[in-house]
């Protein structure tokens, strides 16, 4: 890290603390240095190719239960004076904040071996060698049957230093690396999209692989056909949880959206069954190489593994400070006003995708991708729908033939999918889409769910 970003972070977050105590009962203030470059790349070839740094403070005030946050990325002395000066005006007219209490007080411990788990060097200083990895990841997706590919990929480091007004100080740095690639074939409707995420270069980082998976995917799309619609089993892929089953874990058990009574587990109760035994849910701020993994939460409370569905059974909601009960602990899941979560994780299953195809004895189609989820209602049950895109498959003869389907759309909702999820995957995989429903990373297995309906939006 640059010294003399850092001079000036510490500089400004100190000024910041001069007025907020001014006039704050509680108060947070969040120093964030970030590095972040990107690379997008189309028609086999990189197009854009740029870094940005940036310093800002997010700061969260509370006076006499009224609170607001704010982010200042205009570090100007002026700036941030009449910045704090406006929002003592807001905090003296605001209404109260009911769901707020207190921050955490006394002496935390923190884990700070999760720091070497989401930080490393050769991130910090990819640079230019991250060009390589592009053109690699374009070389053999072209090897494998596209014509054409085009993606993103994003990488750098941030460094994050927390006070609050009770008196801790904490800092952490992490990087993250976001590879996507998306192959197509002279079929315009035959694409394939794959991902690769991590926190290290060497540890679950392959883009190489991604641009391969997605060739591959391409090339096995092309002459696909309208499919029929009907009632399907669905074999997904991990990229396709945070669409279609990450959103109950890491959305509908988040404990504020659960009090604004947008939650679709609304009238379920804490060991009430809403999940397939299969299935076992933890938000995991622990996790190695985990983007969304920390020591602690914006509160410094200890990042933590919660176990959210536990085979099944409704375990626990995520949780900051002020929204726990008396007899609770946070789950280390703060934003200050709403909760967030981690790292969304999916237990393992014991089948290969192979394995998959074979058991279901339904007609089945293995979805790769999907976009537009779109809900009806966030009321329970959470009806949506969502559309496959890229490579879609109806499969024939337990696996061993593929073929190739298009126009179909699913139409269901959580609690069905929940339920009738019926095997799952060996293997956990990171993900982390930028047009999902869960803004987190989810770590998922290949999933077959029963029963789903599949329909056609053109005669």
């Amino acid at each position: 890290m640059n010294q003399k970003k850092f001079e000036i972070l510490t500089d400004k977050m100190e000024l910041a603390k001069k007025h907020l105590t001014q006039f704050c009962d509680s108060w947070v203030i969040k120093g964030i240095i970030k590095s972040e470059n990107q690379i997008r790349f189309s028609e086999n070839n990189i197009d854009i190719n740029k870094n940005w740094d940036d310093i800002r403070l997010n700061l969260f005030l509370s006076k006499k239960r009224r609170t607001t946050e704010i982010s200042i990325s205009n570090l100007n002395p002026n700036v941030i004076e009449n910045t704090l000066n406006y929002c003592e005006k807001l905090l003296n007219v605001a209404k109260i904040n009911r769901y707020y209490k207190r921050l955490p007080e006394g002496t935390l411990k923190y884990d700070m071996s999760i720091q070497g788990k989401i930080f490393d060097d050769k991130v910090a200083n990819l640079g230019e060698k991250a060009i390589d990895l592009v053109e690699k990841a374009t070389d053999v997706s072209i090897t494998q049957g596209a014509k054409r590919v085009a993606g993103s990929f994003f990488f750098g480091d941030s460094h994050f230093y927390l006070e609050t007004s009770t008196g801790i100080e904490q800092n952490f740095k992490k990087t993250h690396l976001n590879f996507r690639i998306r192959a197509f074939a002279e079929d315009m409707y035959a694409t394939g999209e794959a991902l690769s995420c991590s926190t290290h270069l060497k540890k679950k980082f392959d883009p190489i692989r991604a641009g391969e998976e997605a060739g591959e995917i391409c090339k096995d799309a092309v002459g696909g056909k309208k499919g029929a619609p009907g009632i399907y089993n669905i074999i997904i892929y991990p990229k396709v949880s945070t669409e279609l089953q990450a959103p109950t874990p890491s959305i509908a058990q988040n404990e504020y959206i659960r009090k604004m009574g947008l939650s679709w587990l609304i009238g379920k109760r804490l060991g009430d069954k809403i999940a397939n035994e299969r299935i076992s849910v933890w938000d995991d701020g622990t996790i190695e190489y985990g983007l969304g993994s920390s020591p602690f939460d914006d509160e410094c409370v200890p990042s933590k593994k919660t176990l959210l569905i536990n085979k099944g059974i409704l375990h626990q909601y995520f949780t900051n400070t002020s929204l726990t009960r008396k007899d609770q602990e946070s789950t280390g899941n703060a934003g200050i006003t709403m909760p967030r979560p981690t790292n969304t994780v999916f237990a393992a299953g014991d089948h290969t995708l192979e394995e998959l195809m074979e058991i279901s004895e339904k007609p089945t189609l293995l979805i790769s991708s999907t976009w537009y989820t779109r809900y009806q209602s966030y009321a329970p049950p959470g009806v949506l729908s969502s559309l496959p895109k890229d490579g879609m498959f109806l499969v024939k003869n337990r696996g061993k033939i593929l073929e190739p389907v298009r126009e179909l759309r699913i139409n269901s909702n959580h609690y069905h999918m929940l339920e009738h999820t019926i095997g799952l995957g060996k293997k956990l995989k990171q993900v982390s889409t930028w047009l999902s429903p869960t803004s987190n990373p989810v770590f998922a297995p290949f999933m077959l769910i029963e029963g789903i309906k599949m329909t056609t939006g053109t005669k």
